[in-house]
């Protein structure tokens, strides 16, 4: 399952071997034997690719059998511990994918990362989330903590703000069956439909709880004011969307009302049932279930698809720019692309506004299967 990259890639987030932008989908490169089992193997039971999950500077990819790889900005081991002496991957950056294996060697989590834990790792995870400078990863009732984060975006302590020389865990009472995480806060779902989340607060991201402590250093329950059985979420940069019964159409917007992009009131026509909803840092993009992209928010670099983009089989949204799935050989692109997330073709302004950009593959590119956005990042999923 080929996957390939373009945008921003000062840290080697796009796991290229390098930390030059690109505005053409690119190999990635991975390294793991077992992954290049994976990747030339054509059986039915082969892993796939079921999550891309992006901070700013770091990516982390997770596959459907739970292991996951990490590459960029390492120097506070987000990327899953610090790197060896004379490893050749430079300051601190992991520029090709790298597994990522947690120590749980102290039973709490806590270890020191060095990234080869053997007995004593956790080596598959069901989930996982970034914010800017930190790694999620999800293992049961558990999420272990990787990076940095100053305002609380840990989630494992009132004063935690680093976890350099280790992991942390975050444990609750039932199994995380979601976890999403925006630029400075993290919301999780829980299997009998509670939600927690930690971070920052003040806008309502974390509900009035959160509002009311104005940074949350460790998980706050947030279910309360819901109205719905969750089971699933998406953060913006200051807002959350709870998820409920897709078959419904049930979600809601956790955030400021005085938002002046209108995220908490912007929609302007009917959603109904959907496949699922993702988050810019200031839109929120409904995929309804019969392909429509129904969207709303900050719109000044073309963030929201106009109606060219049409029906779309997959879609993924990062910061600031979005990626609709037309068909197999079909990517195209809109918003913001000034690091080539967008494509090669864009506005004096770095931008795809009003239209759909048509996304170049390379020759010999198989089906496109998903697609993955993040920070000024782009990731196209492929099968031979």
């Amino acid at each position: 399952m080929p996957l390939y990259a373009f945008g921003s890639n000062g840290s080697g987030q796009l796991g290229l071997s390098h930390t030059e932008d690109v505005s053409v989908p690119t190999k990635c490169l991975f390294d793991d034997e077992q992954y290049h089992r994976t990747a030339s193997s054509s059986s039915s039971n082969t892993p796939t690719i079921s999550r891309i999950a992006a901070g700013g500077n770091h990516t982390l990819v997770l596959f459907s059998d739970g292991r996951v790889y990490a590459a960029g900005c390492n120097e506070d081991g987000r990327c899953g511990g610090r790197l060896p002496s004379g490893s050749g991957d430079g300051d601190g950056e992991v520029v090709r994918f790298r597994r990522v294996v947690v120590n749980t060697s102290d039973g709490d989590g806590g270890g020191g990362g060095d990234g080869d834990m053997g007995k004593e790792g956790e080596e598959r995870f069901t989930d996982v989330s970034a914010t800017w400078e930190a790694t999620f990863l999800v293992a049961g009732r558990k999420v272990y903590v990787l990076g940095t984060g100053g305002r609380g975006e840990l989630g494992v302590g009132e004063g935690k703000t680093s976890l350099k020389e280790g992991v942390g865990c975050i444990e609750f009472e039932d199994k995380v069956i979601s976890i999403a995480s925006g630029m400075g806060h993290t919301v999780v779902v829980l299997e009998g439909g509670r939600v927690y989340g930690w971070g920052g607060g003040r806008k309502g991201q974390l509900g009035a709880k959160g509002k009311e402590v104005k940074v949350a250093w460790e998980p706050v329950r947030i279910d309360e004011e819901i109205g719905f059985r969750a089971t699933g979420a998406a953060c913006g940069r200051e807002f959350t969307v709870v998820v409920g019964d897709r078959e419904k159409g049930e979600f809601v917007v956790l955030g400021s009302s005085g938002d002046k992009w209108g995220v908490m009131s912007g929609v302007k026509e009917p959603v109904g049932c959907f496949q699922g909803i993702q988050t810019s840092w200031h839109g929120v993009y409904v995929h309804c279930s019969d392909g429509r992209v129904v969207s709303w928010g900050r719109d000044d670099r073309g963030q929201l698809p106009p109606r060219e983009m049409g029906v779309v089989k997959g879609l993924a949204v990062g910061s600031e720019h979005v990626l609709g799935l037309v068909d197999g050989r079909t990517v195209v692109a809109c918003g913001w692309g000034e690091h080539g997330n967008c494509g090669p073709k864009t506005d004096a302004q770095g931008n795809v506004k009003g239209v759909c950009c048509q996304i170049p593959l390379p020759d010999g590119v198989g089906e496109v299967v998903g697609l993955g956005a993040g920070c000024a990042t782009s990731w196209v999923i492929t099968r031979d």
